[in-house]
């Protein structure tokens, strides 16, 4: 595959006037679908799959060999985030700079560019693992409410690659809605994450604790496999925000965060239920591999903040199986105790 460094205007292949109204008919059937697709693709809500739909849809419309779905990341770089299509392998990751090749050119001065003869730019570079081919490139710019989110690149090789300006012009408005879609799928996993995520530490907060503790006791039931639970909270949380503030506590609080988020696996959910409250729920682990998980956390905090005396938490624990019940009753009992236990101690 052609990535041309910059574009350029070249001599384009004219279609027959035959042709011309082959594409005028398709044209019109063409809207017609797109307002079909268009319905679906406003309707997904995840950002995956919307860059999936933008690709599928897209060959129900227009005839291409890829479609490339561009993301800017940062200022200055786009990478492909999704491919569809025969260079899907050699493509998934690739990155340009914005103002380098078509793509590039493309989002930088935010307008459409249309290559039918991609593969005689001189200037044009070689993606690795790609052959060199006879290459038309038509790339829109991905932009809705003033958000740049990257690019649209239809590729399309052989004889008869060349994009007529009906296809363009129908890639085009489908790029404009695939950009509000894609926009507010966006703003909807934003305000997902928001509504699940502690302020203070940037941990899943007790609503999204409480949902997952469903799920996975539902299928650590259902499939006979071990649960974990461990409950934790901070050892005279009190008198660290009397004595040295609660700006101070708040600090230990994103420490202590910070802490038990690099003890777990990424399987492993980490939660802030409030105040010095946190819980661990560990999918597929038994009461040994708990309980060392608990001994890990216990040492890493000793000399981890920076208080005049160690920090240290309280940790109740609790393990089970099918059927996979009062997990989080259990452990908060084993919490109870293991504080009292403490307080008695001291």
């Amino acid at each position: 595959m052609i990535m041309p460094k910059v574009s350029r205007s070249v001599v384009h292949e004219t279609p027959s006037s035959a042709e011309h109204v082959r594409l005028a008919e398709e044209g019109f059937g063409g809207y017609r679908r797109l307002a079909h697709v268009l319905r679906s693709l406003v309707g997904e809500q995840s950002v995956e799959a919307v860059l999936a739909r933008i690709a599928t849809d897209l060959r129900e419309v227009v005839s291409c060999d890829d479609v490339v779905i561009w993301e800017l990341a940062g200022e200055r770089r786009l990478t492909a985030r999704h491919v569809d299509g025969e260079d899907e392998d050699e493509l998934l990751g690739f990155v340009i700079e914005v103002g380098k090749g078509i793509t590039g050119t493309a989002v930088l001065e935010q307008r459409a560019i249309l290559s039918n003869d991609a593969h005689l730019d001189p200037r044009a570079g070689l993606v690795p693992g790609t052959e060199a081919t006879p290459e038309a490139i038509v790339c829109i710019p991905l932009t809705a409410h003033g958000i740049r989110f990257g690019a649209l690149s239809l590729y399309r090789c052989g004889a008869h690659r060349a994009f007529g300006d009906a296809e363009v012009d129908l890639i085009e408005n489908f790029a404009h809605v695939a950009a509000i879609a894609l926009h507010n799928a966006r703003t909807m996993a934003e305000l997902e994450r928001q509504a699940s995520t502690d302020d203070l530490t940037g941990l899943s907060n007790r609503r999204h604790f409480h949902g997952e503790l469903r799920r996975q006791s539902a299928a650590a039931a259902r499939y006979r496999t071990p649960l974990s639970l461990l409950l934790l909270d901070v050892d005279n949380f009190k008198q660290i925000n009397d004595e040295f503030g609660h700006q101070r506590g708040d600090e230990v609080l994103r420490a202590v965060a910070n802490i038990l988020s690099r003890r777990v696996r990424v399987c492993d959910l980490v939660s802030r239920l409030g105040g010095d409250e946190f819980a661990i729920l560990l999918p597929q682990t038994e009461w040994d591999e708990a309980v060392s998980i608990a001994a890990d956390i216990e040492a890493s905090l000793d000399d981890a903040i920076d208080l005049p005396a160690p920090v240290k938490v309280s940790i109740g624990m609790a393990s089970c199986s099918a059927p996979c019940t009062d997990l989080l009753s259990r452990a908060d009992h084993q919490l109870y105790v293991e504080k009292r236990t403490r307080q008695l101690a001291a």
